[in-house]
């Protein structure tokens, strides 16, 4: 059966239940979650800001690097590349000041899932998660479920840890010795990779950590930062690996998602589908579907590529709405977001971030900002709200939407309120902590040396903001790391109003120094409760935290 008649049928299934059931007071709630997705990028958003919004660091780099198109062009690609998503946000809620709670997607993933930052489980840095994944019990899934939903997780996982058996039973075969691979010839070391993938490594998870211990019944995806458009060897479904997976990964979870949405109207149950993509995460080189690409035409390969991507993102929401039919939809929560902001560079195209500076993987703006719209007529009115929200607010609202009562707690808080105009604001202050580096960008071309290589070497930061004024601690940055520090940097504090400077281009910290303090006083009593990350360096971790008493920070 290919795409179009799995999609005919999904249809016409859907429309003889409806006719059949009664309509459902819980709603059905579909999340969709794209990986590294600038705020810039998303149509909605982009409809609102001009090319003088745009990263002029970034904007810098592309001339250099002799980008093949100008930044008009990119502004029109995004501006038309999610027809259905622009769609929805016009009767929909757009929230304009939306924050991932990490600057990478494996502690942000967390934030979404547990509705509380990671770094009150002890997790920074994506490497965390490869030790110690998430508590059992702390998903808020498990809430829907307990509550009748049927529930899902399709995508991206990256939250647990990977089942290093695998891949120690192929080296074990060879009489290799972990230690020992790093150090063999390169044509040695693809060989022995090649060996590996076809046993599901790479994506695999342990059953400790595996999702269906968590709250969800189905699971179709990777625990991994990647799944290669095409021909990956990384999923698996429940406790089963699938193998080699040919097809175009976004149309794959997308018609996974239409499936397990019919099976739950088969048992008269709603859904909860945690619909996470691949899409836009690299590798990005791999041209999507020519329905998509040829939509998007320029000079420059990688422009339209990209937009192809996010533009066959969208179509998977335009397939998925047909094919639970428009009743079903109507009593449908949706919900859109991104895990983290963008990696600004040659292949992730502009507008990025913008109007941001900066990147995924540090805490300037540009890698905290995501965009965030939510779509359900009877709970949500057309609007955009300005008050500072969090991805950790993404399960409360479900839970909210469908009348299951939120453990007490969290970091995050329903947003129906604040989008049906019920009140002016969802949070007092949102704060961030973990490492604030340059690789993961167009920023890493400063690093003295492999900028991959060398991340672990960045110092850390925190941020805390009130929506007004952002406050950021940036530890001591060492010695020959940077170009534009090569004799290393003290730690230092920044302060920002961002009603005025939301690119963070102005420092008010010797102007406003009682706003300094009572900003740094409020992080300060919260981050006490917070324990230390079981692999991310304990010193760039330590001088995050507060100063004992009696003592002071810099």
């Amino acid at each position: 059966m290919n795409r179009r008649e799995f999609l005919a049928t999904s249809t016409v299934a859907a429309a003889a239940q409806e006719a059949r059931s009664p309509a459902r007071r819980k709603p059905n709630i579909l999340f969709v979650l794209m990986d590294d997705f600038g705020v810039g990028h998303f149509a909605p958003h982009a409809d609102t800001i001009t090319t003088a919004d745009f990263d002029p660091g970034y904007v810098d780099f592309l001339k250099r690097h002799d980008a093949a198109y100008t930044p008009e062009e990119a502004l029109a690609m995004g501006r038309r590349a999610m027809p259905t998503l622009s769609g929805l946000a016009k009767n929909g809620a757009v929230f304009t000041q939306a924050c991932s709670p990490n600057s990478l997607c494996a502690p942000a993933r967390a934030g979404i899932l547990t509705g509380t930052s990671a770094s009150r489980f002890g997790i920074y840095n994506n490497i965390d998660f490869q030790a110690a994944g998430l508590p059992r019990g702390s998903m808020l899934v498990s809430h829907l479920r307990d509550a009748g939903y049927a529930t899902a997780l399709i995508g991206k996982y990256h939250v647990g840890t990977r089942d290093e058996s695998l891949r120690a039973a192929v080296l074990a075969k060879h009489s290799i010795k972990p230690a020992d691979v790093a150090a063999l010839p390169p044509d040695k070391r693809a060989a022995l990779e090649r060996e590996i993938a076809p046993t599901g490594y790479t994506g695999s998870v342990i059953e400790e950590h595996n999702p269906l211990h968590y709250g969800f019944d189905h699971y179709f995806g990777y625990n991994h930062h990647e799944c290669p458009f095409y021909d990956n060897w990384n999923i698996w479904e429940n406790r089963k690996f699938t193998g080699l997976q040919k097809r175009y990964n976004t149309e794959l979870f997308a018609d996974k998602a239409i499936e397990f949405a019919a099976q739950a109207r088969s048992q008269d149950k709603p859904f909860f589908i945690h619909l996470a993509m691949h899409a836009v995460h690299g590798p990005l080189k791999p041209q999507a579907p020519a329905r998509y690409f040829e939509q998007f035409p320029s000079r420059s390969y990688d422009l339209s590529n990209f937009y192809a991507h996010v533009n066959a993102v969208d179509a998977a929401v335009a397939s998925i709405r047909e094919a639970i039919g428009p009743q079903e939809w109507a009593n449908t929560l949706f919900i859109f977001t991104a895990d983290n902001g963008a990696p600004v560079s040659m292949a992730t195209p502009l507008p990025g971030n913008a109007p941001h500076r900066g990147h995924k993987g540090n805490y300037y703006l540009g890698g905290m900002r995501v965009p965030m719209m939510m779509h359900w007529p009877p709970g949500i009115r057309a609007s955009r709200p300005g008050a500072m929200v969090s991805t950790c607010d993404v399960m409360p609202t479900a839970l909210d939407a469908a009348g299951v009562k939120t453990p007490a707690g969290l970091d995050g808080t329903s947003l129906l309120p604040l989008a049906a105009g019920k009140v002016e604001k969802a949070h007092d202050h949102l704060k961030w902590v973990g490492i604030h580096a340059r690789s993961w960008g167009y920023t890493g071309e400063t690093t003295i040396g492999p900028a991959e290589r060398r991340r672990e070497e960045s110092p850390g930061a925190w941020v805390i903001s009130d929506g007004t004024y952002l406050l950021r601690f940036t530890g001591a940055t060492v010695p020959g790391l940077f170009r534009d520090a090569p004799d290393g940097a003290p730690a230092r504090y920044e302060l920002y109003d961002l009603r005025e400077d939301p690119r963070e281009s102005r420092d008010l910290s010797a102007q406003l120094p009682q706003v300094l303090k009572k900003l740094k006083s409020q992080y300060e009593a919260e981050a006490r409760a917070l324990p230390p990350p079981p692999v991310w360096r304990r010193d760039r971790w330590q001088e995050l935290m507060p100063a004992p008493a009696g003592k002071s920070n810099p």
